[in-house]
């Protein structure tokens, strides 16, 4: 059986330990550990609420939308209720999400090193709900501001995704096999 030398770490041990796991906390003395101060993804959160809020805004509004697709679909009639329940699930939690992000970065310290999410969520989620609000009349008053060349370019360029993609997307109703 080998014999095995264990001694009693001392101080100076525990420092050449400490500063090869951690040297920024050995050079700081501890005083100041190292936070992100910042998001990593912030565009990444900005989109994201943005997708989230214009999502659950959009089936806020349109339930009668939904009805006709889901009348049009052939999922019986008896289950169009539990889509609607869970479409109230998801605005409720939305709601519960929405709120506790507000309250997050309301009640955050401003004065203390932290990273949060919370304000590009919440960025994201004002721009859509002012994209969903915003008057179509001041869409139309803001492209007649542009001049004439930029106003054919808008067009032609519409007007080609219109040719290569002769779909309308407001025509387009959900449908389902029935297993086949």
């Amino acid at each position: 059986m080998r014999q095995y030398a264990f001694r009693k770490m001392t101080h100076d041990d525990f420092v050449a330990r400490v500063e090869r796991v951690d040297p920024r906390f050995i050079r700081d003395g501890g005083a100041h550990p190292e936070v992100q101060v910042r998001s990593s993804h912030p565009w990444m959160y900005l989109l994201m609420g943005f997708g989230w809020a214009y999502l659950t805004i959009s089936a806020a509004r349109n339930r009668d939308g939904i009805q006709e697709s889901l009348t049009q679909g052939s999922l019986p009639t008896h289950l169009h209720g539990y889509v609607f329940y869970a479409l109230a699930a998801l605005l409720a939690a939305s709601a519960v999400f929405l709120a506790a992000h507000v309250l997050r970065y309301a009640l955050a310290r401003r004065n203390r090193v932290t990273r949060s999410n919370s304000g590009g969520l919440l960025a994201g989620a004002i721009f859509a709900a002012t994209l969903v609000h915003t008057p179509p009349g001041l869409f139309e008053a803001g492209l007649g501001l542009i001049d004439e060349s930029s106003r054919g370019f808008i067009a032609a360029t519409s007007e080609g995704v219109r040719q290569a993609m002769p779909t309308q997307i407001t025509s387009v109703a959900f449908v389902s096999s029935k297993g086949f």
